[in-house]
């Protein structure tokens, strides 16, 4: 458990999704900025948050696949238990 402490405290440090979106976000509805800059903290906004819809959704899938795995194991495991139930009960019987 010190472990991944230890690991969790020495990760570096960078500046988080939401607060360069935050950013954007201040750029774009910022009084001063010319239009041509907003439409392009508009744009780095949109593709942002894609790359993270798709990060989030290829994650989702490999879960996904993960589970389907664990749960086949399970199930096989589950079996094979009463396999060897049903042979240790037939041996004292």
């Amino acid at each position: 458990m010190s472990a991944i402490i230890k690991f969790a405290d020495h990760m570096p440090s960078r500046p988080s999704i939401a607060e360069s979106l935050q950013e954007e976000f201040n750029n774009i509805n910022s009084p001063d900025t010319p239009l041509e800059q907003k439409l392009a903290s508009a744009l780095s906004c949109i593709m942002q948050l894609q790359m993270r819809i798709s990060d989030m959704q290829e994650k989702m899938a490999q879960s996904e696949r993960d589970v389907s795995i664990k749960e086949m194991l399970l199930r096989n495991a589950t079996l094979r238990e009463r396999e060897l139930r049903t042979q240790l009960v037939g041996r004292y019987w």
